[in-house]
């Protein structure tokens, strides 16, 4: 079976949304329109919900924050980014700094379309098939490297608390020994670090299950580590932490 591509589609004009689902449509194969969104909320939520593999990001959405502010806050890293938009003062900025994988100037069309969806395609089968290897190998299911800027040190999974967002860089904090600063986005961990053991409880945040010792509920959500340390739970994940633990 060939791979599938899940494309959110975030856009606040509706002629632009059924252009580009149309164009999608009509060029571009093995691609599939999870969802639209047309404000900031719908964004975030349906990007933590649907997890996309292709974003087609327009960056005005006519409020106080534009699209890469929250992928700023994100940490949006482990899906392709192609911007739409109909300003090209954003380009530089986006490129350079959101390491967008295209970036096409309103009016669309097609062909532009169709090439920079071959474009994400093409990247996202190289990390499918890294990701793949890494899931077959023990070594990497119990240890995990954290490059600095002279050395690697490796860290045994089993020994991490929980994982902090910090623009592009993550923190790691660690049972023992001082925290480790890493210059990859929180995203990537989540990809990378195994799905029985981390759960993504904010934007901000993976933690470690085995070392929760309550989740409580009163004055807001959020669980409470065994160092004595309470992390807040986004309302929009509580929901599906609790289907995780098999709570519903």
């Amino acid at each position: 079976m060939e791979d599938q591509f899940k494309v959110l589609i975030v856009e606040d004009d509706e002629v632009n949304i059924k252009l580009l689902t149309f164009f999608l449509d009509r060029y571009c194969e093995q691609v599939i329109v999870v969802g639209e969104a047309r404000k900031i909320h719908e964004f975030i939520d349906r990007f933590l919900h649907l997890q996309p593999d292709i974003l087609l990001l327009d960056i005005d959405l006519g409020e106080s924050k534009n699209t890469l502010e929250i992928i700023h806050e994100l940490g949006v890293l482990n899906c392709e980014i192609i911007i739409t938009s109909s300003y090209e003062h954003y380009a530089i900025k986006a490129i350079n700094e959101y390491h967008v994988s295209s970036y096409i100037v309103k009016p669309i069309n097609g062909l532009q379309l169709q090439k920079a969806i071959e474009e994400a395609k093409q990247t996202l089968r190289y990390k499918r098939a890294y990701y793949h290897k890494t899931d077959d190998d023990a070594f990497v299911d119990s240890i995990i490297a954290l490059p600095s800027a002279n050395t690697i040190e490796f860290v045994e999974i089993k020994d991490i608390l929980y994982l902090e967002a910090d623009g592009k860089y993550t923190v790691f904090y660690l049972v023992k020994g001082p925290n480790k600063v890493v210059s990859k986005n929180i995203g990537h961990y989540e990809r990378f670090l195994p799905n029985r053991l981390f759960f993504r409880i904010h934007h901000k945040y993976i933690v470690n299950l085995k070392k929760i010792t309550s989740i409580q509920r009163s004055d807001g959500n959020y669980c409470l580590l065994k160092n004595g340390k309470s992390l807040s739970i986004a309302n929009r994940r509580i929901e599906k932490l609790r289907k995780f633990l098999h709570l519903k």
